[in-house]
């Protein structure tokens, strides 16, 4: 029988929700279980990984490990994806996702011929608007180019996936005024299993300063060195937690942040899926000190799952539409004084709390699901090619 839909994209692998080298694959695996929920059979077309057997199944999710990044990973995915028979393919596309510049002659290519077989959806988990491009941003980023290169590319790739894609998909409002005709729909919040703080706490050895959780890929554009400064001078009053594992390319990064850094914070490493919900459950607060926003947070998104009150950077902040008690200074003196007023004041902590929630509304995966099967109606209309009737429940 011919699935429903076809996603392309990392997947994660046997038994695990959020292994894997990206947050793409944590995602993927939570739309095709939430598309699935309403009734659609859903083939992913998934990146080859050591171990994984080249076909299986997650539940009723059908996963064939195809491609690998590079130069080929777009087309090798494409003619898979295509061969599945699906009326609707689903491609999730981050700037590093397939292999970087190596990968990017791929996609007109691949973009054409899926659209020549079947309807066409393109999330882009990445969004850059090309005229903020420098040389800050290509350091920032670990991209070995020029920055007039690196404009030029990322602006390329942008504008091919907008022209050959028949929708478009990003997962905020701001990130709409840079893709003309995007459509918005939001990162899912999956539904998460909560532990008790006490217990959470003392699992994982935290005391009882104010314990400020910076989760995710470890890595120059999350901003973390900010918040090690800041938290350098209030040691005696708050206890930082950098959870996670370095990022893939950007290892020393990582190693020469955690020794610099050592006596401010604690740095876990990678962190097992089974302890996820507990630091985030023993968190007073997770910190996100992005100096740029150019994709929707998983790691936010598990701190509202988690209920864990979230503070924002200014820029992170403005591209959620976030209110604006939980935007912080970026500024490591400005840092410092939020973060000791919050270790003083558990009202306040509280109020944080219910505010950060606020994010939360209307993105449980169940809804996140059904607004996807309603825009992949709408791509068949638009390719006539694809031509069968999703099934929904």
């Amino acid at each position: 029988m011919r699935p429903d839909i076809a996603i392309v994209a990392p997947y994660p692998p046997q038994g695990s929700r959020h292994a894997g080298t990206s947050g793409v694959a944590s995602y993927a695996a939570n739309l095709a279980h939430a598309l699935s929920g309403h009734g659609a059979a859903v083939h992913v077309i998934a990146e080859a990984m050591a171990g994984e057997p080249a076909h299986s199944r997650d539940g009723a999710i059908r996963v064939q490990r195809s491609w690998r990044r590079g130069a080929w990973a777009l087309p090798t995915a494409a003619r898979a994806a295509a061969a599945t028979g699906a009326p609707v393919v689903h491609l999730q596309h981050e700037t590093f996702l397939y292999g970087g510049a190596l990968a990017a002659p791929g996609i007109p290519p691949a973009l054409s011929g899926l659209r020549r077989r079947a309807g066409l959806a393109v999330t882009m988990h990445h969004v850059v608007d090309p005229a903020r491009v420098d040389q800050g941003f290509v350091a920032l980023h670990g991209v070995r180019a020029p920055a007039t290169v690196a404009r030029a590319g990322l602006a390329g790739v942008q504008r091919a996936i907008a022209a050959l894609a028949d929708r478009v998909i990003v997962h905020e409002p701001a990130f709409a005024r840079v893709i003309a005709g995007a459509t918005v729909v939001p990162h899912g919040i999956e539904p998460a299993q909560r532990w008790p703080r006490g217990a959470a706490r003392r699992a994982l050895g935290l005391d009882d300063r104010l314990a400020v959780l910076c989760f995710g890929y470890v890595a120059p554009y999350k901003g973390l060195e900010g918040v090690l400064a800041a938290g350098s001078a209030v040691v005696d009053r708050v206890q930082l937690v950098v959870a996670g594992g370095a990022h893939p390319r950007m290892q020393d990064y990582a190693r020469r942040l955690a020794e610099r850094w050592a006596p401010v914070a604690r740095f876990t490493g990678h962190v097992p899926e089974a302890d996820v919900a507990r630091w985030f459950a023993a968190a007073d607060v997770a910190l996100f000190n992005y100096p740029a926003a150019f994709a929707s947070s998983g790691a936010l998104a598990l701190a509202l799952a988690h209920h864990t009150p979230a503070l924002l950077s200014p820029a992170l902040a403005a591209a959620y539409s976030a209110p604006a008690t939980l935007a912080v200074p970026r500024a490591p003196d400005g840092l410092t004084r939020r973060l000791a007023a919050l270790a003083t004041d558990p009202a306040t902590l509280a109020r944080l709390g219910e505010q950060s929630q606020v994010l939360a509304r209307d993105r449980a995966w169940p809804a996140i699901a059904g607004r996807h099967l309603e825009l992949y109606e709408e791509v068949k209309r638009a390719n006539r090619h694809a031509s069968r009737r999703l099934r929904a429940a």
